[in-house]
């Protein structure tokens, strides 16, 4: 470095580059295209002016703290202008975890492990932003190849920039090979898809709607489950299977036999809904209503008649502290009371309308490990459902529509979606 240049500049610009990183993930597709760009910012050599450690661990925290900043705003939205507090508590406390591996992230193989711990429980509850979704970006629909292409490119491009090629000329010519080899790849896949784009199976529709959320009272919550019942009905027109937003209702039998007479004969409905299933427990799910009385979908029953519904996918982990809180138990069904709701932890594919369908349900969409599952299973269709009114205006929503956006496309199927604004 030259005498002339401040030791301080680089690494401060390196801190806003960061930063700048992790708000992309709120303007389009943006995050998960540039997210790659972390890694040689938070690897590249400090300063003595600045530690190492404390470099790299700068570098990871101005990346977090900017990109879910949103936390604040959506803490306030959901609990209450009253629990700001709690909001900023969250946004620090989970970038700080985050951001913690990156500070020894001074190798290659340290680089892939951080990228892996942090994917996974327990940090995987809370890792938005994660550079894993580049997966999406450069090997579309190629899986998990597509994701161990991903993780071989980094290893070797850090240990490139970290302690340069190989000295031995033969596993230099290795090392070169496997990254023209990923980068040809890259081009043939991103070409293959934009010409041959996923199709949604025919007769499949989601549905977008503006409800807001359920009210608590009772006359008034009636009045809603009309208004999206009749909404479908209009809509949906002739189709075969219609998706609906997360949490649209509270399976309560009543609701359940209000929504099974209307809809069509010979139709599927899948309807996002809080189902009862144990004291103070409910699951964040989708059930499958058929219009014939058949239940025509796989799946396991919740308590209800086999013949009406089933509870087809339940959210592997709904939103911490705000719905998923083992930690305290209620003692009834409605918010007032304490209600909490259960963490299915693995979510299996289902055949709907004789196609292999997968479903990720709003927070769920945010999360690397979740998404896994779903590459797991090479699903023909990805079902996306969410419930945003809780979030506007936070930025949550984009990163979440960028994240799906990136782990659908590595999984190369079509998507149907319903969200409630």
């Amino acid at each position: 470095m030259s005498e002339h240049v401040n030791p301080r500049v680089l690494p401060t610009l390196r801190i806003v580059m960061a930063a700048l990183l992790g708000l992309s993930w709120q303007y389009g597709h943006w995050g998960p295209v540039l997210s790659l760009m972390l890694i040689p910012l938070v690897v590249m050599d400090g300063t003595r002016c600045h530690p190492t450690i404390r470099y790299r661990y700068g570098i990871a925290l101005a990346y977090y703290l900017s990109g879910s900043h949103g936390l604040i705003e959506g803490s306030a939205s959901f609990f209450g202008p009253g629990h700001v507090p709690m909001g900023i508590a969250l946004w620090l406390a989970s970038s700080a975890l985050l951001a913690a591996g990156w500070a020894f992230a001074d190798s290659a193989w340290k680089v892939i492990a951080v990228l892996v711990v942090d994917a996974l429980p327990p940090l995987g509850l809370f890792d938005w932003l994660s550079p894993l979704a580049s997966a999406g970006v450069l090997f579309p629909g190629a899986s998990w190849v597509g994701l161990l292409m991903l993780l071989t490119g980094v290893y070797l491009l850090v240990r490139w920039m970290t302690q340069g090629l190989p000295m031995d000329l033969k596993w230099r010519h290795v090392c070169t090979d496997t990254l023209g080899f990923l980068a040809g790849m890259a081009l043939m896949l991103n070409v293959f898809t934009a010409v041959n784009p996923a199709v949604v199976p025919k007769g499949w529709t989601g549905m977008n709607l503006h409800l807001g959320p359920i009210t608590g009272n009772v006359m008034a919550d009636m009045a809603r489950n009309q208004e999206w019942i009749s909404q479908t009905q209009a809509k949906a027109g002739h189709a075969k299977v219609v998706l609906l937003p997360e949490t649209l209702t509270t399976w309560w039998a009543g609701n359940a036999a209000e929504i099974q007479a209307a809809v069509p004969k010979g139709r599927t409905w899948l309807v996002g809904a809080s189902v009862p299933v144990g004291p103070a427990l409910l699951a964040d799910g989708i059930e499958a209503v058929h219009g014939t009385g058949g239940v025509g979908v796989e799946g396991k029953g919740n308590g209800a008649k086999a013949e009406e519904s089933r509870l087809l996918f339940v959210s592997p982990f709904p939103v911490p502290v705000s719905m998923w809180h083992p930690w305290y138990r209620g003692h009834g069904y409605v918010r007032a009371d304490g209600v909490g709701y259960e963490a299915g932890w693995w979510e299996p594919a289902h055949e709907v309308d004789g196609v292999r369908a997968w479903a990720s349900i709003c927070y769920d969409q945010l999360l690397p490990w979740v998404w896994m599952e779903g590459v797991a299973q090479e699903p023909q269709v990805v079902l996306l459902t969410n419930n945003e009114w809780w979030a506007r205006g936070t930025g949550i929503p984009e990163i979440q529509r960028a994240t799906s956006w990136a782990w659908v496309r590595l999984m190369g199927a079509p998507v149907v979606e319903a969200e409630n604004a």
